[in-house]
C-alpha cells in the first residue's frame, strides 16, 4: 500500500497534502485493473497528476482529466486551449480532451492508455516506457516526445518523484 512520505511532505498546505495522498491511493488502485501493469507506472502516474493538473485544481471541470489525455473520435470530450511543442517552439493550439465521469475512471483509462494502447501497426505507443517495468526514473524519462510534446517532461516528472518522495511511497530504493 502506497503511503505519504511525511518528511518530505510535512511543510506542505494541506490541500495539496491531501491531493498528494488522493493520487497516491488513485494511481494504486488504478493499477490493479491492468493485468500487465508494471510496477514503474505507479509512481510515474502520481508525478504526471501533480504536474499536468496543478496538484489536481486543473482537472478541467466536470470533465475529470487530471493527465491531460486528448479525447478521440467519438470519445466525450471538452475542447481547451493548450501549448504544444511544434519543432522545438511552444505554441498556442485548441485540443479536443477526453471527458471522464470521475476521478477514478481517469486513472484507470490512464493505465490503460499507457499499458494497453496501440498505433495502427498494432506496436504499443509507450513501449520505450514499458521496457522499463521496475525503474520509474527511466519509464518517466521515455515519456518525453511521445506522452508529451514538452522535451524536458521526463526530467520534471522525476523531478517531482524525488522531490515528494513518491518513489519511496512505492516501495522503491532512491539513490
Amino acid at each position: 500500500m502506497a503511503t505519504l512520505v511525511v518528511g518530505k511532505n510535512m511543510n506542505l498546505e494541506n490541500w495539496k497534502r491531501d491531493a498528494l495522498a488522493t493520487a497516491l491511493d488513485a494511481a494504486e488502485q488504478a493499477a490493479t485493473t491492468i493485468t500487465s501493469c508494471p510496477p514503474a507506472l505507479a509512481p510515474v502516474t502520481v508525478a504526471q497528476f501533480l504536474l499536468e493538473s496543478n496538484w489536481g485544481k486543473s482537472g478541467m471541470g466536470d470533465a475529470h482529466n487530471y493527465f491531460g489525455i486528448k479525447a478521440r473520435a467519438g470519445e466525450p470530450s471538452i475542447t481547451k486551449q493548450t501549448t504544444e511543442f511544434v519543432n522545438g517552439k511552444a505554441v498556442t493550439v485548441q485540443a479536443a480532451f477526453r471527458a471522464y465521469a470521475s476521478m477514478a475512471e481517469c486513472f484507470a483509462d490512464h493505465a490503460s492508455l499507457i499499458c494497453e494502447r496501440t498505433r495502427a501497426d498494432g506496436k504499443k505507443i509507450y513501449a520505450a516506457a514499458l521496457a522499463f517495468p521496475n525503474d520509474p526514473l527511466s519509464f518517466a524519462r521515455a515519456l518525453t516526445g511521445v506522452y508529451a510534446t514538452d522535451p524536458a517532461y521526463g526530467d520534471k516528472l522525476v523531478a517531482i518523484m524525488h522531490d515528494r518522495g513518491i518513489l519511496e511511497s512505492f516501495g522503491f530504493q532512491t539513490l
